[in-house]
């Protein structure tokens, strides 16, 4: 059975919330995963600035 688990990631690790957003979402757009990017997208933000529309929210 699978279990999943929400947990902040910029706690204990020296980072600031602006800084976590925008390592997740460089980990989670790495082009060798996404065919060069071509995997990525969004709803409602644009991929490319999504870590800065996510601060401003």
């Amino acid at each position: 059975m699978a279990t999943t688990r929400i947990m902040p990631l910029h706690i204990g690790k020296g980072r600031t919330e602006s800084q976590a957003v925008s390592d997740i979402i460089d980990y989670v757009s790495n082009p060798q995963k996404t065919d060069n990017g071509r995997l990525v997208t969004g709803f409602a933000c644009d991929s490319r600035v999504a870590d800065a529309e996510i601060k401003l929210a």
